[in-house]
């Protein structure tokens, strides 16, 4: 993706309290049209202005209306919005109006110009007034009282601007089949949104990336752009090819402002199906830009003999301070048959005989995080999911249980929901590796 693509691609746009939602429906017709002509006039990347104004047009315009707009009339309809003489009151919707085409536009350059162009509609006064709009948009003063009523929008657009500024961290997910690849990648980002098989999934490179806000909507490129991607549409995309999704990460470590990452899911390399997804695989670690190479293990299935290729394979083309080892499945593990400190030094071993350099073993149970995190956010779960998240709370509450103790993160006895919330966090592994991927210690 070129950048400027991709900063469109993550912005979050909420409409839930948008100020032109309970306004008339013929006003609702007219900022709709004032809308979509400045954006189509000044947008640099067509595709995504249309997806964004689609959005719009389902917001402001009923299913079942239809209207008319000619050379003639639109420039009528754009001053009834922008500066109405005769309904002097609506003044605040050109301030509205302007916020919105900054959303879209994302653009410094084309937002002046769009002011610029407004300018034809106004006085002096009323231009030194949408100047001052304009600046606020790229400054972080407090807004001024006079300006509150657009403070939502104009926030929304400093949290995308701030977001997109930013260095994105981007973060390798490699493993063998069955080891709980896309599990982990759903469980870092709090939703189902990466297929989960026991068959091979991932044929090619996925980038799942997070947004700034939760604004309800997940972004699907796959193909073509899809702003409110469904479950389905991103269960069908994961086996059409390359593709990115952009979705807010609900992590149980906070930042501010959110950080801005990138995971990159990757095909497993053991496929007996197809034996060029580990030659993609390999292709990948070489030529691809990260900071993070998440290798995740399988606590029911180490040491074969591809796993260790691979593991050699990683240890001779990637340094050792950039790889992060998850032993995941941990929640498979029964305490009278299984030691998880065992296992865990098993594997520092072996790594340390492959050429790893004082490998850190995170061990997890990602499934139990994913559900946790559902739970946490309100998501109804199934009655079997729901089954297992109460086997899994009882099992992660027990101290043979705690993956954190081998971590040296365990935690004081807590008393608040929100506290067990982030005990159990803790306990099935999810919050050391969040902590230390975005940026924290494990400490």
């Amino acid at each position: 993706m070129e950048s400027n693509r991709q900063s469109n691609f993550v912005t979050s746009h909420s409409f839930i309290k948008h100020p032109l939602r309970k306004a008339k429906k013929k006003t609702r017709m007219r900022y709709y049209v004032a809308l979509d002509h400045f954006v189509r006039e000044y947008a640099g990347i067509a595709e995504y202005a249309n997806a964004r104004l689609l959005q719009y047009q389902e917001m402001l315009i009923e299913s079942n209306t239809t209207f008319t707009v000619t050379d003639r009339n639109r420039n009528s309809i754009i001053r009834s919005v922008v500066n109405d003489s005769l309904r002097p009151w609506m003044w605040k919707y050109r301030f509205w109006l302007t916020c919105d085409i900054a959303l879209i536009l994302a653009d410094k350059n084309a937002i002046e110009k769009v002011q610029e162009d407004m300018q034809r509609y106004l006085n002096k006064r009323q231009r030194a007034a949408l100047s001052v709009l304009v600046s606020y948009l790229f400054n972080d003063k407090m807004i001024p009282p006079k300006m509150l009523f657009a403070e939502g929008l104009i926030y929304q657009f400093r949290l995308n601007r701030s977001f997109t500024a930013q260095q994105e961290q981007r973060v390798l997910i490699t493993a063998n089949m069955s080891a709980g690849k896309s599990t982990l990648i759903n469980a870092l980002i709090g939703k189902q949104v990466a297929r989960t098989s026991q068959e091979a999934c991932t044929a090619d490179l996925h980038y799942y990336l997070n947004k700034p806000v939760e604004d309800g909507s997940i972004h699907l490129r796959a193909g073509q752009l899809n702003l409110n991607a469904a479950y389905e549409d991103l269960m069908d995309a994961e086996q059409v090819g390359s593709g990115s999704v952009a979705s807010y990460f609900r992590s149980f470590v906070q930042s501010d402002p959110q950080r801005r990452i990138c995971l990159i899911d990757t095909p497993g390399v053991n496929s007996a199906i197809n034996r060029e997804h580990g030659s993609r695989t390999r292709k990948a670690l070489m030529e691809e830009q990260y900071d993070k190479l998440i290798y995740v293990l399988n606590a029911n299935q180490l040491g074969t003999d591809e796993e260790i290729r691979y593991l050699k394979y990683i240890s001779g083309n990637v340094p050792s301070d950039k790889v992060v080892f998850v032993l995941n499945k941990l929640d498979h593990f029964k305490s009278a048959d299984d030691s998880i400190a065992a296992s865990i030094e098993g594997v520092k071993t072996d790594l340390l005989q492959l050429g790893y350099k004082n490998p850190t073993v995170y061990p997890l149970s990602a499934y139990f995080a994913l559900l946790l995190k559902r739970k946490q956010n309100g998501e109804l779960l199934t009655e079997d999911e729901q089954d297992e998240y109460d086997y899994y709370v009882k099992k992660f509450s027990r101290p043979e249980f705690d993956l954190s103790v081998h971590l040296n993160t365990s935690t004081a006895p807590l008393q608040t929901a929100e506290d067990k919330q982030l005990a159990l966090a803790a306990s099935c592994g999810l919050y050391s590796l969040e902590n230390i991927l975005y940026g924290g210690s494990d400490q």
